[in-house]
């Protein structure tokens, strides 16, 4: 794929895309590119608001971030290897912590003067081409404050648009016709709503836990249920059982139905609730995809097809989707996709055929679910048998690349979660340097 100066399009100025545009911009000489994002600033997802529902823009609020929300790694996971998040931030930094480290990353490389802010891409679009693995791309975009609609052209086209944004809810009979208050964890923000209140959370996931903190104190009774699947991820009914958790908090197996203002458990037992928060995860959404891009999403919108490596599409060489993992190492694994995804367009790195690079993805897919993963975690990089640490070994050998990251990443990443599985409200307390 060498050849001359290429045109590349950065869809979102999260981190992935930061990210992206930070690496493409130490290289002058080969790549001109410009960032495409929907908000008035950088940082994606950590960029908090107190709005929900519809957004000034007229779309729907893209961020999930709870106003109490502090990090569950630490700092060296939430940092990119160029550049490392302040010595005066907590081992856990917040979320506001986290979005400032964004804009000085942004500043400190000088990325901000090629984002197109208030800029939402509607439509990407795949055009002829005379090699039909490397096709250029019809970007159109919106600027959302003038209404004006631009296309262009590019050569190489990066989505970065996250995946914490469309919300997954439990299929759950009933649910629908709940009569207090449902809503989706991806619209909770403050815990004050709910003072006094009976309130039931589902799911068995980080954000269960960040509720429990945040809710608790406020709530009159605290009822967590699982959610999606049978997986226990975090052992919190174990917690729960050992009494680690405060008094108001009551766990219980599954809910089986929704009637009106009850709930029924498996066992039979019926519940009131004044409110339902589903913390039960993300399905991924790219409304601006053409069919012409080749990409479908299955399995309820948690599986995008056909991405080699999670990544790169297998058709189409110059897509690369970037950080749609489910997985702790977000920033550092996105650095290890965009530095492979330059070498394969710099000629460095020859790719498979697509024949084996569909069988490999497929192989991937079908192994978790011998192993008792659910079709949703196509993606998901947070188990033991598939988690983060595996995913980098797996891109820094298939791109030859050497460990850029370091052993403490990894480590202390295992650390936390022992310490969470033991209890899951004191896991910040340890000393994890």
């Amino acid at each position: 794929m060498s050849g001359s100066k290429r045109k590349v399009a950065i869809i979102g100025a999260g981190p992935s895309g930061l990210n992206t545009a930070r690496l493409l911009s130490a290289r002058p000489t080969d790549y001109e590119y410009e960032v495409f994002e929907r908000g008035h600033c950088v940082g994606g997802l950590w960029v908090y608001t107190d709005k929900t529902g519809i957004d000034d823009d007229g779309y729907p609020v893209h961020s999930s971030m709870y106003d109490s929300m502090v990090t569950n790694t630490t700092k060296p996971s939430m940092e990119f290897p160029d550049f490392k998040l302040s010595d005066d931030y907590p081992t856990f930094p917040t979320h506001r912590q986290i979005h400032q480290y964004l804009e000085d990353y942004a500043d400190h490389f000088n990325l901000k003067r090629n984002i197109h802010f208030n800029t939402i891409v509607t439509n990407l679009k795949r055009l002829p081409a005379k090699e039909p693995q490397c096709p250029k791309w019809s970007v159109t975009a919106k600027n959302t404050r003038t209404a004006e609609i631009t296309e262009k052209t590019f050569d190489v086209v990066f989505v970065c648009v996250g995946h914490y944004a469309k919300s997954n809810f439990p299929d759950i009979p009933g649910l629908k016709s709940f009569t207090g208050t449902l809503l989706h964890s991806h619209n909770y923000r403050k815990p004050e709503a709910f003072l006094g209140k009976k309130v039931t959370l589902v799911g068995d996931g980080p954000t269960v836990v960040d509720l429990i903190s945040d809710l608790s104190p406020v709530v009159a009774e605290l009822i967590v249920c699982r959610g999606r699947s049978d997986e226990v991820r975090l052992n919190l009914y174990g917690q729960w059982e050992k009494g680690f958790f405060p008094k108001n908090v009551r766990f219980i197996e599954r809910v089986t139905s929704v009637a009106s203002d009850t709930l029924v458990s498996l066992d039979g037992t019926v519940m009131p609730a004044d409110a339902i928060i589903c913390c039960t995860g993300y399905k991924h959404s790219y409304p601006f995809l053409d069919k012409s891009c080749g990409i479908t999403i299955e399995n309820n919108d948690t599986r995008v097809r056909p991405l080699f490596k999670h990544m790169i599409h297998t058709k189409y060489h110059t897509l690369f989707f970037i950080g749609i993992m489910e997985n702790p190492l977000e920033f550092t694994l996105a650095y290890l996709q965009v530095a492979m995804a330059l070498k394969i367009l710099d000629g460095k790195l020859k790719l498979p055929s697509e024949r084996d690079m569909n069988k490999e993805t497929d192989d991937d897919y079908e192994k978790r679910l011998e192993m008792g993963l659910k079709p949703f975690n196509a993606h998901s990089f947070y188990t033991k048998q598939w988690n983060s640490t595996m995913y980098a070994k797996d891109i820094l050998e298939f791109a030859g690349f050497e460990d850029v990251l370091g052993p403490k990443k990894y480590e202390g990443l295992a650390n936390i979660v022992d310490k969470a599985i033991n209890n899951c409200l004191t896991f910040r307390q340890f000393n994890y340097d």
